[in-house]
């Protein structure tokens, strides 16, 4: 097993920090770049690192490729980051690849994207309480306009009841388990760290490429050689990639739409809607997956994340093909010519989620009888959605372009992700369709509105602290 160097790497990485449920990101950009150094070099030991599990705060730094050009990175540095990080998520051609369409697409957005004030650093921070990120954050804003820098958003966050999200379903439970990552870990088969941090061999027994910089311009020695020529410095060692996009979420449209269409065998109206409601995700409300039990929700597998697809259900009878969570994550079913190549290729495309919810729930039990009695209240509500990986184009991006967005996975037609894709793309027919297989005959849900929207975006790189060092004194 690789040793992981966790007191080099920023925590995010290892740790989703659920001790800490108050969580603020703050997008900032730079007008000082010296002042703004200063700053920063006063806060780098604040930055939470994967040796410890904090109790009461942790803060995590992150910059975009405008902000690392904006701290003096140099030029051929700079080069040598991904094309889809130098870019940036808004870029026309990656816009297109993630289906940022029509409702979803980039000059619509609040934040990030060619209308928007540039997005130069962001900064994570979590707290045990809403008072401990009140204060900190009261402190340094004091601090940013005489520094040179100025906030863009500062984006809350809401720890809902039960780990659920704003649809009422429980969310966080099926992640990866990387190599190393755990002091001890019971999981036989753990995916290469080196997939979601870079420095570390991946699932294909190689070094997912770094960024470097001349050996000469690191005067202070503080990053390690690179491992393909040692005239060069690695600065992407112990560091990550970090996927931002913030999703609204509208709550009332979803379960009126459920409520109003759904033909599911059920013995009630409402039983009806959930039921396609848990198709539509691929999990009860309550977390139980489809495939261990697809006629009602089950107590003693509500956390259960222990299923494959090809054996338990080949054809999509209890969780359909088109369901979020198999689009997300097909395991063991790619249709790939075998199950073991299907393993292989999903273990190449994995991410870590690192998300948190925004705004209040539309109604308090957030139970689907409450939410259908209300009425929309037209408040903003939604997901701030994190993932990490080590490789942006054939992790994220794959995901999003292939399964997300691609409208004939499995054999289907007219059929993206339910939760996730725009519902229409420029030159393509609409993605407003949803398939669940069935006996005699299959059920086709159309015309479905498009419950998520993308609010901004932007790609992050998160170094390792001695790379964030670097960084800080270029």
């Amino acid at each position: 097993m690789q040793k992981i160097e966790k007191e080099d790497m920023q925590g995010l990485i290892v740790r989703s920090y659920k001790k800490l449920q108050v969580a603020r990101f703050m997008l900032l950009s730079i007008q000082d770049a010296p002042q703004a150094k200063k700053y920063l070099k006063s806060i780098i030991p604040q930055v939470t690192t994967a040796a410890t599990s904090p109790d009461h705060f942790a803060l995590q730094l992150a910059f975009t490729s405008p902000g690392l050009k904006k701290f003096g990175l140099p030029d051929a540095a700079l080069a040598s980051f991904p094309r889809e990080f130098l870019e940036g998520m808004h870029d026309p051609l990656r816009a297109f690849l993630l289906g940022d369409q029509n409702a979803n697409q980039p000059t619509h957005w609040n934040w990030g994207g060619p209308n928007n004030e540039e997005v130069h650093l962001i900064m994570l921070c979590y707290a045990k309480e809403e008072s401990a990120i009140d204060e900190w954050m009261d402190s340094q804003k004091g601090i940013f306009q005489q520094q040179g820098i100025s906030i863009i958003k500062e984006q809350k966050t809401q720890w809902l009841p039960d780990a659920r999200e704003h649809f009422g379903f429980r969310d966080g439970i099926s992640a990866p388990v990387a190599e190393g990552f755990r002091d001890s870990s019971e999981e036989p088969n753990p995916i290469k760290a080196g997939e979601f941090v870079l420095g570390y061999s991946n699932e294909y027994d190689q070094f997912t490429e770094s960024p470097v910089v001349k050996a000469l311009y690191d005067q202070h020695d503080l990053l390690p050689s690179s491992t393909e020529d040692p005239a060069f410095k690695d600065i992407g060692k112990n560091g990550t990639y970090v996927v931002y996009r913030q999703l609204a979420q509208y709550v009332y449209e979803f379960w009126k739409y459920l409520a109003a269409n759904s033909k599911e065998p059920a013995p009630t109206p409402l039983a009806a809607a959930v039921k396609l409601g848990a198709k539509i995700i691929g999990r009860w409300p309550s977390g139980s997956p489809l495939v261990l039990s697809p006629d009602q929700s089950d107590p003693t597998l509500d956390n259960s994340n222990d299923f494959a697809y090809s054996k338990e259900d080949p054809d999509g009878m209890k969780c359909p093909f088109g369901a979020h969570i198999r689009r997300t994550n097909p395991r063991d079913k790619l249709f790939a010519r075998s199950q073991e190549v299907s393993i292989e290729m999903i273990r190449k495309h994995q991410i870590l989620r690192r998300g948190r919810s925004y705004g209040l729930p539309l109604v308090p039990s957030m139970e689907p009888q409450d939410v259908l009695a209300s009425k929309d209240d037209g408040k903003e509500r939604g997901l701030h959605f994190i993932c990490l990986a080590g490789n942006l184009n054939r992790q994220f991006e794959f995901i999003q372009n292939a399964w997300v967005k691609g409208q004939t996975l499995a054999g289907l037609f007219k059929d993206a992700d339910p939760i996730l894709a725009a519902r229409h793309v420029d030159g393509q027919p609409a993605n407003d369709q949803f398939t669940c297989p069935a006996s005699p005959v299959r059920r086709k849900y159309k015309d479905m509105p498009q419950f998520t929207r993308v609010m901004g975006g932007a790609y992050f790189f998160m170094p390792g602290i001695r790379s964030l060092q670097f960084i800080i004194n270029c």
